[in-house]
This record gives structure tokens, C-alpha cells and sequence, in this order.
């Protein structure tokens, strides 16, 4: 094959989507490849208002892991914690359900549960909020 052919050829390739080009004709026989990994751009992130950065500070207990969270330890009992509850540190909040093991979730901060911001039966992520804490 003329050297002319071959770079032509690999121009084709280049200009194209193509990772591989195979020719076989009475010429002979060529094997062109190209690596087409695609680069990601590094990601930007948004300037944070005023606002959302005082939507920071606030603490929150977070799901420890993924499951199906629960108010109680019983579908017939009071929720372990609601808004208005004094809560110390240790102290179980909800109980997430995962690979059908029942966990208590405990929370390692001291003040007055604010909001629950899930509701009873709600699939969790891990380290989704769960409660809103105030002083």
C-alpha cells in the first residue's frame, strides 16, 4: 500500500468517530486504531449565596448508612424523637432497616430536634439529613 493511501487513511480515522479502521483490499492489508477515550472537564461549582451558606450552619443528624428509616422502634409506638425533643448525644433518634436488620441511628450531638426531614417508611442515603438540630 502507497504511502500516500496510508495517510489518507489515518486523516479519515482522525476526522472521524471511528476507533479502528480495517482495510483489506488487493492492495493489502492495513490496521488503523485511535484512542477515543473521552476526558472529562473538571467540574465547577456554583457560587454560594448568602443565604445558603446560613443553611449550612445548621446541624443536622445524618443517616450512617442506606436503608428504609423508621420513627419508632414498632409500627404501633410514638416516634423515639419529635420536634421539640431534647436529645444528647448517644441517644437513638429512628431506626434504619437494612438487609433486614433493624438499626438504631444515634446521634452524636446535644440540642432540640427542629425538623424531621424524612418521613416513616422513606428510603434514606447515606449521610442524607435525617433531623435538624437547634441549640
Amino acid at each position: 500500500m502507497e504511502l500516500d493511501r496510508v495517510k489518507e487513511l489515518v486523516e479519515i480515522l482522525n476526522n472521524s468517530n471511528l476507533s479502528h479502521l480495517e482495510i483489506d483490499d488487493k492492495l493489502g492489508h492495513i490496521v488503523l486504531e485511535k484512542d477515543i477515550t473521552v476526558h472529562a472537564e473538571p467540574a465547577t461549582f456554583p457560587v454560594v449565596n448568602q443565604t445558603a451558606a446560613a443553611e449550612s450552619d445548621v446541624k443536622t443528624i445524618n443517616a450512617p448508612f442506606v436503608g428504609t428509616f423508621y420513627t419508632s422502634e414498632q409500627p404501633d409506638k410514638d416516634p423515639l424523637v419529635k420536634p421539640g425533643d431534647k436529645v444528647e448525644q448517644g441517644q437513638a433518634v429512628g431506626i434504619i432497616e437494612a438487609m433486614k436488620m433493624m438499626n438504631e441511628v444515634k446521634t452524636d450531638l446535644t440540642g432540640t430536634i427542629d425538623k424531621v426531614l424524612v418521613t416513616n417508611g422513606e428510603a434514606v442515603e447515606f449521610d442524607q439529613p435525617l433531623f435538624t438540630l437547634k441549640d
